[in-house]
């Protein structure tokens, strides 16, 4: 076995970075997604497909925390490709970049493989890597955080980040597999535990009613153990159930269903692009919480002022705010509304959001006005500090 390690280096200079590899198949293919606690399915898949060349992607926190679990499992061939950093630095062109001259000095063909194992950010950009490379390498994902579980590394998706702005470039590519293990989730600190927990009530709002989702977010527990690591099943299996439904019905956004998981992500996204522009330590999952409560706030405000449809969803909002409180303070609506321009869902100068109905549906592509997003954004201002 072999390790590199990734340094990421602007592409102007001469340095180059390095990373890992995978391919992809058509979208009519769906993710084998299932819970895997002994890591069986990649195994199997590996065996099945013998590929000439396997490397895992990584970032050092998996390296650390959750190779250790995975590598005596490999076959003796298996190189390991660690990224220099985490987080969402990791989906830049510099990385991808890095990891194509990496797998191209490796001599990595068609008949090679790989292995994502890490977060939502690790998972993207391998997935974004091998439906690239050579025009599509098989790849497998084993994602190590809730976040990850629940929502990125199903669904077909991968994507990097460009100039900020959060996954501008990308494509459609569905991995040979997905292997849920929740024993990895016993390595995550209870704050990343949390922003998962946030992507799980995004699916609830949009799978339930108004009434039915406030219950759910009432009986989660947010401050859960990550040493109860199986506890996180059932919730795991129902939001991959109520996404690959969904992803289903439109794989490739062309009817416009799958933009129904975008809830919360145009406000969340916007507060998230904001925060890494300005150095802040600001999760995904937090800044999607805060976009469901601006978003809530806005669909509440389609209805007649203390009707019942606005008070059911400003009552879920409050639930909200109150179980996933936003460790920033968000900037002036006028900073947050230039990066929701950028929202690949806009068309023209407007900016798109799903917002639900008056019986809890999810709509999509609902028109904000500059001043219905004003007021969301000041509506959902909490006393914080920008030190998190």
């Amino acid at each position: 076995m072999s390790l590199v390690r990734i340094q990421v280096v602007p592409l102007q200079t001469s340095g180059l970075l390095a990373v890992r590899l995978f391919r992809f198949h058509p979208l009519s293919r769906m993710t084998s997604t299932e819970l895997d606690p002994r890591l069986l399915h990649v195994l199997d898949w590996i065996d099945r497909t013998r590929p000439r060349r396997l490397a895992v992607v990584m970032d050092p926190n998996t390296e650390r925390h959750c190779l250790p679990l995975i590598s005596p499992l490999l076959p003796p061939h298996t190189d390991f490709l660690c990224l220099s950093q985490d987080g969402e630095p990791v989906k830049s062109i510099e990385h991808a970049h890095a990891i194509w001259n990496s797998l191209e000095e490796a001599g990595y063909d068609r008949d090679s493989a790989l292995i994502g194992l890490g977060g939502g950010t690790v998972t993207d950009l391998t997935g974004f890597v091998a439906s690239t490379y050579l025009r599509g390498l098989d790849f497998w994902l084993v994602p190590t955080t809730l976040l990850a579980m629940v929502d990125a590394a199903s669904g077909g998706k991968t994507g990097i980040n460009l100039k900020g702005a959060k996954n501008r470039i990308g494509t459609f590519a569905r991995p040979s597999g997905v292997s849920l293990c929740p024993q990895f989730l016993c390595t995550l600190p209870p704050r990343q535990l949390k922003s998962g927990l946030a992507e799980h009530v995004k699916h609830l709002l949009i799978a339930h009613s108004p009434e039915d989702a406030s219950h759910r977010v009432s009986q989660l527990n947010v401050d859960q153990n990550p040493a109860d690591s199986d506890a996180f099943a059932p919730l795991i299996m129902e939001s991959i159930e109520i996404k690959e439904n969904i992803v289903c019905q439109d794989p490739t956004e062309i009817t416009g269903t799958r933009q129904l998981l975008n809830f919360g992500h145009t406000m969340g996204h916007a507060l998230e692009s904001w925060a890494m522009a300005q150095g802040l330590n600001l999760l995904h999952g937090e800044a999607v919480a805060w976009g469901l409560c601006a978003e809530l706030t806005l669909s509440a405000a389609r209805f007649k002022e203390g009707s019942p449809e606005a008070m059911n969803l400003l009552a879920l909002r409050d639930e909200l705010n109150q179980k996933f409180p936003c460790p920033v303070t968000p900037p002036e609506p006028s900073e947050l509304w230039t990066w929701a321009l950028k929202d690949k869902k806009n068309a023209g100068d407007a900016v798109h959001m799903v917002l639900l109905s008056e019986n809890g549906a999810p709509l999509v592509d609902q028109s904000v006005t500059w001043d219905e997003f004003a007021t969301a954004c000041l509506a959902n201002t909490p006393p914080s500090s920008n030190s998190a």
